[in-house]
């Protein structure tokens, strides 16, 4: 188990909402020019490794990254 700062309790280290919170954890921590890249991707890259989060999940999925990103952010100060 360890403490979640999204969901605001103990999880389980083997559950989704734990791959979750380390994923905004990581994200959380990039400059804003690598989080902006990992995001959106790098403009005019065709390499599938560099085309961002956006490409494969969509624009609501990283509105909802960028917002619980901010979460992130506020919880730790």
């Amino acid at each position: 188990m360890a403490y979640s700062r999204l969901a605001g309790r103990e999880v389980s280290t083997w559950s989704e909402e734990w791959k979750h919170e380390c994923e905004i954890a990581y994200l959380a921590r990039l400059s804003p020019e690598k989080l902006r890249a990992m995001l959106y991707g790098v403009q005019g890259a065709q390499d599938e490794s560099v085309r961002g989060i956006k490409s494969h999940r969509g624009d609501a999925a990283v509105a909802q990254l960028v917002n619980e990103i901010g979460r992130y952010r506020r919880a730790n100060g």
